[in-house]
């Protein structure tokens, strides 16, 4: 199964992300914004990370630049519920995974979670 980073300034979404997850045998870490992002990033590799956009510390396409400039083949998935096409391009542009539009349904979340992973 994938070791996942999910980060996102509201608490309600780290706990039920990592519910869901974990109960697929995923090994799942959270964080509320992208400074503790790129601490976690530093200590270990993810499989996958799900990122907010809007971070109260920074923005979750940075995350996508910061996988980028280390080189690593992570994939990152962009989520908000605010799409603008700006960010929907820019996360393409960028080779996000998937550009996912919240709230998430349980169900809706491990699908896209499987997709990337294969």
């Amino acid at each position: 199964m994938a070791h996942i980073l999910v980060i996102d300034d509201e608490e309600s979404i780290r706990f039920s992300f990592q519910r869901f997850l974990t109960a697929k045998k995923h090994s799942v870490v959270t964080v509320d914004g992208y400074r503790m992002a790129l601490s976690r990033m530093n200590q270990e590799y993810f499989d996958l990370i799900l990122a907010d956009i809007n971070l109260q510390d920074g923005c979750g396409i940075d995350i996508l630049q910061e996988v980028a400039l280390r080189k690593i083949k992570t994939r990152v998935i962009i989520m908000t519920a605010y799409p603008a096409i700006e960010t929907i391009a820019a996360s393409f542009d960028m080779h996000a995974s998937d550009y996912l539009i919240k709230p998430l349904r349980q169900e809706e979340l491990l699908s896209i979670v499987d997709k990337a992973m294969r």
